[in-house]
Parts: C-alpha cells; structure tokens; sequence
C-alpha cells in the first residue's frame, strides 16, 4: 500500500525541533502541530511523494544502522500517529 501525506503542510525547524504545520485549510482540520524526529523528517519528505512500507524501510536502513524488522515496526507506529493525527491522505 502507498501511503501520502495530505496537502496543507509544511515542514520547519523551530528551534531545535522539526514541526510539521498546518497551513490552509489543515488549519481547520489539525490544531497544532506535529513534531517530528529526524528520521521521522526522512519519513515524511518521502511520504510527500508517496511511500509503502518497505521504501520506508529501505530509507531508515540505508541512513541508520537498524534491523529491518526494527525499522518496519518503528514506520508502522509512526504511519499510526500520522494517521491518528488525520495527517495521512
């Protein structure tokens, strides 16, 4: 499955920390903003484009020493948050 972000976003650094924020119409819909690691900024500039699983997978291997298994579980309970936050097209 291809996972992708919605529109209405923009990713910035505030400070030490990476935000994601609404912008538009999100603005209504997201109250807040979403703070986000710095694998967790890898995983989103690849979900802009569209992402499955294993894409991820691949991203978080190649830039971090982690086992794959490791890396499937970290993008699934990342793709929930997304989800849960309505983020996830």
């Amino acid at each position: 499955m291809i996972y992708k972000l919605k529109d209405g976003f923009l990713v910035r650094k505030i400070g030490e920390q990476i935000m994601a924020v609404p912008v538009g119409q999100q603005t209504s819909q997201i109250h807040g903003m979403i703070a986000l690691s710095e694998s967790g900024e890898l995983l989103w500039r690849a979900l802009e484009k569209g992402a499955d699983e294993e894409a991820l997978a691949d991203i978080l291997t190649e830039t971090y020493e982690v086992e794959r298994s490791t890396a499937l579980a970290d993008i699934r309970k990342f793709l929930d948050g997304l989800r849960e936050q309505g983020a996830l097209a």
